[in-house]
């Protein structure tokens, strides 16, 4: 491997882009310096290794003049930065500018730059759940799934950008090099302080530290396996580092990311991990689904009628109840084969540090 490798970490100082950033300065080989590109640059203390200059940069993956100096002289582009969205807060042209145009943006600098590795954080989504709610048990890559009726735009966006990720492997760059490109998977992430899920019961209004446990929208029989944000963040590590010393194993290829997350209802696994902050969840139904699905189409055409004069958002809708409702989740064989993935954290491990998290979090921000 070429010593003093340098990476580019779009979306760096978001919630995986930062872990990837921290993983990479720990345990990342033959690296010198880390680009770390995002449009806001949040404040958080990095771990330090000699010999490794993390540099901060505020940039906009849809500027080909700013990410074509980001790229200049860089050997890894890992690209994580991405606008997600599954209410419909964002509008679809916005979506498709970031996820795709900003995609399309970089592998042009990549090729221009002569960058020769490219991970790309797809998602989950990107495969389904498709708007029939077709259920996916233990999948994996080659699992037959009918993903021409997607449930989501975001899904749309991510499957797009995907598809020309790893239709761009094995480009020759300007200066005589070969692009090496991947895509990686993962789904719905969990961990870390101020962990994502909070944020989002407070967004759908509840009030997350009464005495009432927190009852859902998904049925209890729903089963999913979601990965800590630290096996996420190692996966990319090892995916970077096959494309760089093994680019023919890993070259064009997608792969989901899990770990060893116990499969359960997702109401079970938020108790588990918010049990330490005093948030407590039900499993049972907030209403019957029926009724929630009832009000989620009305609501729907409320928000179409009111379109000319006022947009109203609702924050429940049938494409977020069908995705509640939908077993979905695949395994980690394939990168474990081609990439030598196995989880870096134990379930309990991940468990741990997911409650130190949000231990710190609630101290800082609620004290």
């Amino acid at each position: 491997m070429t010593a003093g490798l340098t990476y580019v970490v779009t979306g760096g100082c978001g919630f995986l882009g930062s872990h990837i950033v921290d993983m990479l300065v720990e345990r990342g080989k033959n690296i010198s310096e880390i680009r770390v590109v995002d449009t806001k640059l949040r404040s958080y203390k990095s771990p330090e290794r000699k010999g490794v200059n993390v540099k901060r940069i505020r940039g906009d993956v849809t500027d080909m003049a700013q990410m074509t100096e980001v790229c200049a002289g860089a050997d890894v582009v890992i690209h994580t930065a991405s606008l997600i969205d599954i209410i419909g807060l964002v509008s679809y042209t916005t979506l498709w500018d970031v996820n795709v145009k900003g995609t399309e943006t970089l592998l042009q600098c990549c090729l221009n730059e002569d960058v020769p590795c490219f991970v790309y954080t797809s998602s989950r989504a990107a495969v389904g759940p498709n708007s029939r709610g077709d259920p996916v048990e233990d999948g994996d890559e080659s699992t037959p799934y009918d993903s021409s009726c997607p449930l989501l735009p975001y899904g749309r966006t991510k499957a797009a950008a995907e598809a020309m990720v790893l239709q761009r492997n094995g480009r020759r760059t300007n200066g005589g090099k070969t692009l090496h490109t991947c895509a990686l998977r993962p789904g719905g992430i969990y961990g870390g302080a101020g962990w994502s899920l909070i944020k989002m019961c407070q967004e759908f209004g509840m009030d997350i530290f009464s005495a009432r446990p927190q009852k859902g929208i998904s049925h209890p029989s729903v089963k999913d396996s979601p990965p800590y944000v630290g096996n996420v963040a190692w996966a990319h590590l090892l995916a970077a580092q096959t494309l760089v010393t093994s680019p023919q194993t890993a070259g064009g290829e997608a792969f989901h990311v899990a770990d060893d997350t116990p499969v359960q209802n997702s109401a079970t696994l938020y108790g588990v991990l918010c049990a330490p902050i005093g948030i407590r969840w039900d499993d049972s139904l907030a209403l019957p689904l029926w009724l929630m699905y009832f009000i989620a189409y009305l609501l729907a055409f409320l928000s179409f009628l009111s379109k000319p004069f006022y947009t109203f958002v609702p924050r429940l809708t049938p494409a977020l109840l069908t995705l509640a409702n939908t077993t979905f989740y695949f395994n980690y064989k394939k990168a474990t084969r081609l990439l030598g993935y196995k989880p870096l954290f134990t379930w309990e491990e991940s468990k741990q540090k997911t409650w130190d998290g949000l231990v710190e979090w609630k101290a800082r921000d609620f004290s």
